[in-house]
C-alpha cells in the first residue's frame, strides 16, 4: 500500500488500524486528528462538587442537620454493638461443649 492509498483512507475517516496477521498492529492518525489529542492530553477539567447548603442549618423541628446526622450514627453504632454481642455469645454457645 502506498502513501496515497493511506492518505485517501485517512481523509474519509478519522484513522486507520492496520492489521497484522489478525491482530491489531497500528494506528494511522492525520495530523489534525493527532495534534487535537496531544493538545487535549495535558488540558485541565474543572469537576464542580455540589455542597449541602442547609449544612448546620436549622430545620423545621429545631434540630440542626449535624445533631440528626449524629443521632443516626450513634444509633447504628448501638446497633452494630448488639449485633457484635449477639454474635460473641452465639460463637461461645458453638464452642462451648454440650453435656447430653
Amino acid at each position: 500500500m502506498d502513501i496515497n492509498e493511506l492518505k485517501k483512507l485517512i481523509k474519509d475517516s478519522t484513522s486507520v488500524l492496520v492489521l497484522d496477521n489478525g491482530e491489531p498492529s497500528f494506528v494511522i492518525l492525520g495530523y489534525d486528528t493527532y495534534k487535537n489529542m496531544a493538545v487535549n492530553v495535558n488540558t485541565e477539567k474543572e469537576v464542580t462538587i455540589k455542597h449541602p447548603t442547609n449544612n448546620g442549618s436549622i430545620s423545621s423541628n429545631g434540630r440542626s442537620f449535624h445533631d440528626k446526622e449524629t443521632e443516626i450514627l450513634d444509633r447504628l453504632n448501638k446497633e452494630i454493638l448488639a449485633l457484635k454481642s449477639q454474635i460473641e455469645a452465639e460463637e461461645k454457645g458453638l464452642n462451648s461443649p454440650h453435656v447430653d
